[in-house]
């Protein structure tokens, strides 16, 4: 069912009573209100939880997989076992990553004429198929395929680490999430909302190229630089001899270190991206203006489309490069935490004044049933939520519930490029059934300000079951 024009408001009071109940729900469910539990069912100290022996340790800073060190590749669910030879090595292991997503629209008419009529979806976010693991002692590897982005395979992370190397920590060869933000780092199954904020469309998420990292002796500090291909496309290749070249850095520091659940992190990063054959365009793609979407056929064919357009868009304009920067925080105090970002891109342009683009986002998220966030000191993220208990028989809701809000902006629209501003304010309920399956629920409230339309209103709510193994 769609509603449009001035029913807009009607759908506000069911939203808001709809979210009520499920809030009055999640009261029952605190951890000190769940009646008799057993010695089976009672929370496990983190050093002795069970789960722990399922999580791949990956490619260490120090120390090979199955190492005691912190692992670079975090958190990854080890579910199935080990294809292993009879030699040490290759060491592999498959794993994947699936998420079901669905989503509802509710527009108001001047947001219809501003982007469209967007349809109401449903279908595969993420599919994915992962290998890992290490060919020797200091030689690691990840390679996955994800089958529901735009090329019906995507490549997604498609790389090499040399490990151990002294000074330099581990060297990465491939196609990689580029080292600028907190939240596009940090794994998006780990992330507190179905998708990060609408900041990711100014950075350069995953792309070709070369990269460094490591961390200080007592795991507060690290750096992480890299040079890539501006114009990586979904194949991970990029043929190109005219402004392709570019380059990240990030350094952090953990300010605060009180315990496992209790942190500041701070960090920062800068970097310069050549204009692909004197054009930038940001914006191309949606799904995360408004922060949803799936994408429908195949790229290149006249099937393929998005479900939710881009909302801010800038279009393909005249440049000669771009200087990009991304400031980040994130304090956690046990099961609470308060995250933020400040994105900017600095657009130089042949013969007129530079664009500047930026996007914030703030946001707050509390785990009703006391569990917290850990954070990794390798690669400086949000590792994986471990529930004190599990869903189970007798215990169907079990697991770990979470609450959360954020108000995010991004603005496209400087001197002659008119890709309009975006501001949503988004509320987020997350069930996690046990330490790889979860099940979200998000509602976006969308503003938009773009061209001669004007100010419009947009409404999603959407849903999403995930599990990785």
């Amino acid at each position: 069912m769609r509603l449009t024009g001035d029913s807009v408001e009607l759908f506000k009071p069911w939203l808001a009573l709809a979210i009520g109940l499920l809030l009055g729900r999640m009261a029952l469910l605190r951890a000190d209100a769940w009646p008799n539990l057993s010695s089976d069912d009672a929370p496990l100290p983190a050093e002795a939880a069970p789960v722990a022996a399922l999580l791949w340790q990956g490619p260490a800073l120090d120390a090979g997989p199955g190492g005691t060190d912190e692992a670079v590749e975090y958190g990854q669910a080890r579910l199935l076992p080990t294809v292993d030879s009879s030699k040490k090595f290759p060491k592999v292991t498959l794993g994947g990553l699936l998420q079901v997503d669905a989503g509802w629209f509710n527009q108001s008419t001047s947001s219809q004429k501003s982007v469209g009529d967007v349809q109401d979806a449903a279908g595969m976010r993420r599919a994915r198929i992962l290998a890992f693991g290490s060919l020797a002692e200091n030689i690691d590897f990840r390679l996955g395929l994800d089958f529901a982005a735009p090329a019906r395979p995507s490549f997604v992370d498609a790389f090499l680490d040399f490990t151990k190397i002294p000074t330099l920590g581990v060297i990465r060869v491939g196609q990689f999430r580029q080292p600028e933000g907190l939240e596009l780092l940090t794994a998006q199954r780990f992330g507190i909302f179905m998708e990060r904020a609408p900041n990711i469309l100014l950075m350069p998420t995953r792309r070709i190229g070369i990269g460094t990292f490591n961390r200080s002796e007592d795991g507060r500090a690290t750096w992480f630089f890299s040079a890539y291909r501006s114009g990586t496309d979904q194949y991970a290749n990029d043929s190109n001899d005219n402004g392709a070249f570019a380059g990240m850095s990030r350094l952090t520091w953990v300010v605060w270190d009180g315990d496992r659940d209790r942190y500041l992190h701070i960090g920062g990063s800068f970097g310069f991206s050549g204009a692909t054959n004197g054009r930038i365009q940001y914006g191309k793609l949606g799904g995360n203006s408004p922060e949803w979407g799936l994408f429908v056929g195949t790229q290149g064919t006249p099937e393929f489309t998005q479900s939710t357009p881009s909302f801010v868009n800038t279009g393909q304009f005249t440049a000669l490069n771009a200087v990009l920067s991304n400031f980040e925080a994130v304090w956690n105090y046990g099961p609470v935490a308060v995250q933020g970002e400040f994105t900017t891109s600095q657009v130089n342009r042949p013969d007129m004044p530079y664009a500047f683009f930026s996007a914030c986002y703030g946001q707050v998220s509390y785990l009703i049933t006391g569990e917290y966030h850990p954070y990794n000191r390798n690669l400086a993220v949000i590792d994986r939520v471990i529930p004190n208990t599990e869903a189970g028989p007798g215990r169907p809701f079990g697991g770990a519930w979470e609450i959360a809000a954020r108000l995010s902006t991004i603005d496209l629209t400087s001197g002659t490029v008119h890709g309009g501003q975006l501001t949503d304010g988004t509320a987020g309920l997350s069930w996690y059934a046990n330490p790889y399956t979860r099940v979200y629920f998000n509602f976006i409230h969308s503003f938009l300000q773009k061209g001669p339309v004007g100010p419009s209103n947009a409404n999603v709510f959407a849903m999403r079951a995930q599990v990785d193994f």
